[in-house]
């Protein structure tokens, strides 16, 4: 290429982005606030947000509540707000999310979102409130993010999900006699154990019995893959695999590596790609979501409003919706089918 040609496609370049500037072409494509979910406020007064959304990355849930906070940025931008995803480490523990809330603050984020890794939490919560900084969680419900002060615990209710996980594999196994091999995130996760309490629950009454309390595979797809391998070779009249927490599809690659997926029914949660996989080959019978997405969305919205203009929702404790996929009713659920941040709906 000749010096001449090159200065002809730098000059070509700044003019489209001298163009852009001044006919505002960035600000054209901001994207709409999504409807059915939070609306942002008008920042008339030009409020700078800066909202920071505290997770972690060691299983595919993650990239669905990143899709949400990063949809809440795309819509804030043009609004005075910015929205940044923030890793917090390897552990998820409450002093861990306790360091990440407060290298937040450190750095001048006046609202902050994160997963909630126990009541713990809800300390340093009342301390950044008392400093002016919007607070909101996501995942689990605790009445203590209300009582300290946070704008809004946007979570499913998991006894509730885990009871309604009981009822619809009862439904699915019928008048069968069998074990349900559990298998969890860890016992100290409050969300995961919320879960296996209200399922275990679930099953009283009925012909299936746990295999045992559960086992531990901290949201690896590989670790719950091993749980489950040994869970189907030890126990000859298992009938299901419930997992509580991050890689459930591990437990149905397990099933149909064993060529059971007629007679192990593997349930889960949230509607991540690969558990929408497995649901629709048959290794895995159903999975609950927890409106994965607008965990992400919904609580970075409210945290800006909060900001912007001291707006609070009408309650802050909001159980996400959870509704129940299995193969009859996928298409109708998975967010891959609908509009970006659509509601799910049955």
């Amino acid at each position: 290429m000749t010096n001449l040609a090159r200065w002809a496609g730098s000059t070509a370049r700044i003019s489209l982005i001298a163009m852009a500037a001044a006919f505002g072409v960035g600000q054209a494509y901001a994207m709409d606030p999504i409807a059915d979910r939070p609306q942002p406020v008008d920042n008339a007064n030009g409020t700078k947000a800066r909202i920071a959304m505290i997770g972690f990355a060691n299983n595919p849930y993650w990239v669905s509540v990143q899709k949400g906070v990063d949809t809440a940025n795309e819509v804030l931008s043009s609004r005075g707000g910015e929205v940044k995803w923030i890793v917090a480490g390897a552990n998820i523990d409450v002093p861990t999310v306790d360091q990440a809330i407060r290298a937040a603050a450190t750095q001048g984020y006046n609202g902050i979102g994160f997963f909630i890794a126990g009541e713990g939490n809800c300390t340093l919560v009342k301390q950044m409130v008392a400093k002016d900084v919007a607070m909101g969680a996501y995942n689990t419900l605790f009445p203590c993010v209300e009582a300290s002060g946070g704008v809004i615990d946007y979570a499913q209710d998991q006894v509730a999900a885990g009871k309604n996980a009981a009822a619809e594999l009862i439904k699915a196994v019928g008048d069968k006699e069998g074990k349900v091999g559990i298998i969890v995130s860890q016992f100290t996760a409050p969300g995961s154990e919320q879960r296996r309490k209200g399922f275990v629950e679930g099953l009283k009454g009925s012909k299936l019995t746990p295999v045992n309390e559960g086992v531990e595979a901290k949201d690896s797809a590989g670790a719950t893959f091993a749980a489950a391998k040994d869970f189907i070779t030890s126990t000859p009249d298992l009938v299901a695999l419930y997992a509580t927490a991050g890689g459930p599809f591990g437990a149905a690659q397990a099933v149909k590596a064993a060529g059971k997926q007629d007679s192990i029914k593997v349930i889960g949660y949230d509607f991540t790609p690969e558990n929408i996989a497995a649901i629709r080959d048959g290794s895995m019978y159903g999975a609950t979501g927890q409106d994965e997405f607008g965990q992400g969305y919904n609580v970075a919205i409210t945290l800006f409003n909060a900001v912007v203009a001291k707006q609070k929702p009408e309650k802050v404790l909001q159980p996400a919706i959870s509704p129940f996929m299995t193969k009859d009713n996928v298409d109708k659920l998975d967010p891959a089918k609908l509009p970006i941040g659509a509601v799910p709906k049955l």
